[in-house]
């Protein structure tokens, strides 16, 4: 059967798992399993959003719900300035007074961006996002309508775990790593397979 809701996916657990009816109760702690696994390991271009924060006085911002991983993170200012991520005993060393001025690094602590100097400018923040989730069942995402098989092999695994049936669980582990090295793989080809466009240039 097509896998495209996470109905259709708690069905095809318990098709693949010799149709034991017994697992639909906790068909849902697969998936929820099987997402945090996804959340650890994939950093796809599809998982890439951006949002803009804005500091409180104390030069702090609550990082969005969603927020797995940064990749790049920018005062809004005129031109924009890229802040540098440092550790958090570095910013307390190199600036142990909350004054303003032109920001120049940031930290994350907890849930918290704190950005040094302080700024009264927004912050641009571009970070890979967790994988949306399913609660109902007909929700979907994008991940699970691309590749259902990451879903449910990696579903199958934990409800392998579960039943006490080691050697399968180690067979779907195996099956969806596979499919995970071929997702990184065609998701670095998307985004680097034209990287040297730019340096070509007509002969003469």
């Amino acid at each position: 059967m097509a896998i495209q809701t996470l109905g259709d996916l708690k069905a095809s657990i318990a098709d693949w798992m010799f149709d034991r009816q017994d697992l639909a109760a906790v068909a849902g702690d697969f998936v929820t399993l099987c997402q945090a696994d996804l959340n650890r390991v994939l950093r796809t271009r599809r998982q890439l959003t951006s949002a803009t924060l804005t500091l409180g006085s104390d030069g702090e911002a609550d990082i969005p719900a969603d927020y797995l991983q940064f990749r790049e993170v920018t005062a809004i200012l005129n031109p924009r300035r890229v802040l540098e991520f440092v550790a958090p005993t570095y910013r307390d060393w190199a600036y142990p007074y909350k004054f303003a001025d032109l920001p120049n690094v940031f930290t994350i602590s907890g849930a918290k961006l704190i950005v040094r100097p302080k700024t009264s400018a927004d912050i641009g923040f571009e970070y890979w996002a967790k994988l949306p989730e399913m609660v109902d069942e007909t929700d979907s995402n994008w991940l699970l309508q691309e590749h259902p098989g990451l879903y449910l092999y990696g579903c199958l695994k934990h409800a392998s775990i579960y039943i006490g049936n080691q050697g399968r669980a180690d067979t779907m582990a195996n099956a969806q790593a596979g499919l995970i090295d071929v997702l990184v793989a065609d998701d670095r080809l998307g985004v680097y397979s034209r990287a040297s466009a730019r340096m070509s240039r007509r002969g003469p």
